[in-house]
Parts: structure tokens; C-alpha cells; sequence
């Protein structure tokens, strides 16, 4: 273990712990013992609001770093939590946090597959470094009928076409890479997701989807059932921007895709944090746009693409609600709004 003044001391929700003092600020990071990126405390915040209002009996943070994530889902929201982790550093890391929080958190110095062995688990988060795919499958087989499931995924070069032979490889998809690929990266995700569910019979529902810096965030309800499977499977299929946002677009079909919901109804009832920043809900009522539309209305992209001068987000969206139509700003573009016409017809309203 490193000397103590290579210690850096933080407060994150609740909880005061120690990381490494190299700790990641912005974006992936680099992998290291004790692995600890700031930026995903917003994901942290929201993982706790949805804790708080599903109560799972108990959790499972899959990949440990300093313990930050299970300690505050133990202490927050009140739930059972085991932690696991691999590497010996960070599991001393954990240790060290959890005395330091008086907390009755499990951990164990285990792999992903041994800690499943052991727990049947009502809520499981992985938090990878990369790709989730290695590690959905296990997860799937060993959560509780109607349990929850936590993914977060950091490889959005591939999920958002901007490597396509690497989209193609591990997704078996192509992903067009412009102003709507967040949402069609998180899209793809889920379908896989849903895809991998269903072989064995079961349901993966989406509850809450989340784009953020260099990662995506979805929360899923597993359900066996190979009625509900099948139904879900009859959600993905391919997206034209050509017909499905303006015939301005040029018809190119993308996908397979997930062409659901994002959220579920639970979205609409989170139970909020204690002293929630800014950004915490900002990104909540964008999160709740989510599903006015499918894709979005980037007033920047039209414009560009129709050779006009860019509409404000402000007089766009007044312009909208003074046709009827519900909007909000949409999540995955700062130029973006979700609307309960059809993007289509926003389009014509604004321009």
C-alpha cells in the first residue's frame, strides 16, 4: 500500500473515503489500484436515487476501486451491500473506507464469477473498465427474478460507429457517427443487451438510460419470462433518419437498435438525493424527456443540413409549446429537444 501521503481525502454524498491521490477528474482514466474517477459521480447519484425508490434487499458493486459506490448505496439508501474486487490494492482500499465509515458492508477479494456463487443478488452494478459484454451474462443468470442490473459502459468508440469494423465486430451493427450517435449508441447497447436476455429467457427492460461525458448508463429489470422476452425482442429493429427525422436526411438504415422506451415509469418517481447539485437535476428532467420521441430535433443539425441560421433552444421550444406539443431539452445533445409531435413536424415549426 502507498505511503500515506500519497493519500488524497474526498467527500462524495455521505461518505468520506481516501483514493489515490492520481484520482481521475475527467473522462475513462487509466485503470489503477484503488481506481477512482470523480466525473462518475453523477452516475453514483443517480444509481443512489433509483436505490432509494426500487429498495432492493441486497446489492452487489461488482467492481469495488475505493468502495465508494457501495458504501454510499449501504448508507443511502439503506440497502445490503457486498462489494468485490480482485485486485489486492483496491481491496485494501476498500477495507481502509470502510473502517473509516464504521460500515457493515461485505468484501470480498474475489473475481466477478466467484462472488456470484455465493449471493443471489436483487441488484448487481458493473462498472468495468470497457465493455460490460464480458460480464452481462453471468450477471443475468444469477440476479433474483424481477432484480435489477447496472451497466456502465466506456466503450462508446464502438457504440457510437466512430470505429465501425469494431461496431460491426463486437455489436454486429452499424452505427452512423453524427450528431444523434449518443443516443443511437445507447440504443445498440440496449438491444444487445435485450438480445442476450432473451436467449435465456428472459426480459431485460430498460428503467433508466443516461449518456454522460465517456460513458452510458442503464439500469435494466430482469424478468424471466419468455412472453415478456419475446415482447421485448419485437422493440428492435432499424432507423432511418431519412423517415424517421426529416426527408432533409439522407435514408441510410442503422441499427439493429433498441426503438423502446429508455425509461420506465420508475424515472418519473425517483426519490431524490440529499442536497442534489445542479447537474444532478438538470440531468434528471432531460433523463425524463427521454421518451417524448424517438431520436430528437438537433435545431443545429437541420439548419446546417437546409443551409439556415441556427434557432435558440428558447424560441424553439416556445414555438412548440405554442402548437401544443410537449418538449424537453433532450439528453444526448445540447441542441437537442424531445418532442411529443413527430421530429418531423417539429422541424417545420421551428423553421
Amino acid at each position: 500500500m502507498e505511503k500515506k501521503n500519497q493519500f488524497k481525502t474526498i467527500t462524495e454524498g455521505s461518505i468520506e473515503f481516501i483514493a489515490p491521490e492520481n484520482f481521475s477528474i475527467r473522462g475513462p482514466g487509466t485503470k489503477t489500484a484503488g481506481f477512482y474517477n470523480m466525473d462518475q459521480k453523477l452516475n453514483r447519484d443517480i444509481t443512489i436515487s433509483f436505490l432509494k425508490t426500487a429498495k432492493p434487499r441486497i446489492a452487489l458493486d461488482a467492481f469495488g476501486g475505493t468502495g465508494i459506490r457501495g458504501l454510499r448505496i449501504n448508507r443511502e439508501a439503506g440497502i445490503k451491500t457486498v462489494i468485490s474486487e480482485i485486485n489486492k490494492k483496491s481491496y485494501e482500499y476498500i477495507n481502509m473506507n470502510r473502517e473509516l465509515n464504521n460500515s457493515n458492508i461485505e468484501i470480498y477479494n474475489k473475481t466477478f464469477q466467484a462472488i456470484l456463487n455465493d449471493y443471489l443478488f436483487d441488484y448487481i452494478d458493473i462498472d468495468p473498465y470497457g465493455s460490460v459484454l464480458p460480464y452481462i451474462d453471468d450477471a443475468m443468470v444469477n440476479i433474483r427474478n424481477r432484480g435489477y442490473i447496472g451497466v456502465t459502459a466506456t466503450d462508446l468508440t464502438a457504440l457510437t460507429g466512430s470505429m465501425p469494423t469494431k461496431t460491426f465486430r463486437r455489436y454486429g451493427a452499424f452505427i452512423i457517427n453524427d450528431v444523434y450517435r449518443h443516443e443511437s449508441g445507447i440504443r445498440l447497447l440496449i438491444g444487445e443487451i435485450v438480445k442476450r436476455a432473451a436467449a435465456m429467457d428472459k426480459a431485460a427492460i430498460p428503467i433508466i438510460s443516461l449518456w454522460h461525458s465517456h460513458y452510458y448508463r442503464i439500469i435494466f429489470q430482469i424478468v424471466s419470462s419468455s412472453h415478456k422476452a419475446d415482447a421485448q425482442l419485437k422493440h428492435i429493429g432499424t432507423f432511418d433518419r431519412h423517415s424517421g427525422l426529416s426527408q432533409e436526411y439522407k435514408s441510410s438504415l442503422e441499427g439493429p437498435l433498441w426503438l423502446g422506451n429508455l425509461n420506465s415509469e420508475i424515472a418519473e418517481r425517483l426519490d431524490y438525493i440529499e442536497n442534489p447539485d445542479k447537474h444532478f437535476l438538470e440531468t434528471m428532467e432531460r433523463i425524463k424527456a427521454n421518451d417524448l420521441s424517438l431520436y430528437f430535433a438537433d435545431i443545429a443539425d437541420y439548419a446546417r443540413i437546409t443551409v439556415q441560421d441556427t434557432k435558440s433552444m428558447e424560441s424553439s421550444m416556445e414555438k412548440l409549446h405554442d402548437h401544443g406539443i410537449t418538449c424537453g431539452r433532450a439528453q444526448f445533445s445540447d441542441t437537442g429537444i424531445k418532442v411529443s409531435s413527430s421530429v418531423s413536424d417539429a422541424f417545420h415549426i421551428i423553421y
